[in-house]
């Protein structure tokens, strides 16, 4: 049966991947993002949207759930102003905690309630492995991606009677576009800290998600680490 799937900042990176390897698994797909999705398949549905606008986000996420009953939600989007906190500027710190983590509340408040009423679903976040660590020049991010392991953890709690399953991945180096924009000799430094000595595949966070909305029954709440041993 055809599965409709919604994923945030799938234009690019790591969410066109997912995006990619779901079409190929026959999902319908809605893309949420600020850009397109430049592939031609008559099961993607590109919308654009800017987290930063909440009204906007309620609007879409109602136009949505009335047209579409949706299995599956995955919060790609994600978006970096680094800079030491002692200079941020109030709209360093508020657009990547609107975009990042205070969006989830208007993109899920409508989707739970359709998931709870028909008794299932699947919600994927994607935060990163500097919720874990803390990293330079960038407490906004990494706040903003570990308050995403509490919302994890709560909603998975309120839901799992519901047959509605929640999980949280914490990707580390992923060799993306973002990543090849890192200055050489620091990409090789971080490089050299990553114990299997290699960036990860966008491929690895896209098969862990398939794992988690097509094979997994029992696993819920939980933060996966997947970041070749940094962390």
């Amino acid at each position: 049966m055809l599965k409709t799937s919604i994923i945030t900042g799938g234009s690019k990176g790591i969410g066109k991947k997912i995006i990619t390897d779901l079409l190929n698994k026959n999902h319908k797909v809605i893309n949420l993002s600020r850009t397109d999705l430049s592939i031609s398949n008559k099961k993607l549905i590109n919308i654009n949207l800017d987290l930063q606008n909440k009204m906007k986000i309620k609007e879409t996420m109602s136009d949505i759930t009335q047209k579409y009953k949706i299995d599956n939600f995955i919060h790609c989007a994600g978006i970096t102003q680094d800079i030491f906190f002692h200079k941020m500027k109030d709209d360093d710190w508020e657009n990547v905690i609107q975009t990042n983590y205070l969006s989830t509340y208007y993109l899920l408040n409508p989707l739970i309630n359709q998931m709870r009423n028909q008794k299932s679903g699947n919600i994927v976040f994607i935060s990163s492995v500097n919720a874990r660590t803390g990293a330079i020049g960038q407490t906004n991010y990494s706040s903003s991606k570990s308050a995403l392991f509490g919302l994890t953890k709560s909603l998975a709690l309120e839901n799992a009677s519901k047959n509605i399953y929640v999980n949280c991945i914490c990707p580390g180096y992923i060799k993306t576009d973002m990543t090849k924009k890192i200055n050489p000799d620091i990409l090789n430094k971080i490089t050299n800290n990553i114990p299997v000595k290699r960036l990860g595949q966008d491929k690895d966070i896209s098969n862990l998600i398939s794992y988690l909305i097509h094979n997994n029954s029992y696993m819920t709440g939980s933060i996966i680490d997947i970041n070749g041993g940094l962390y």
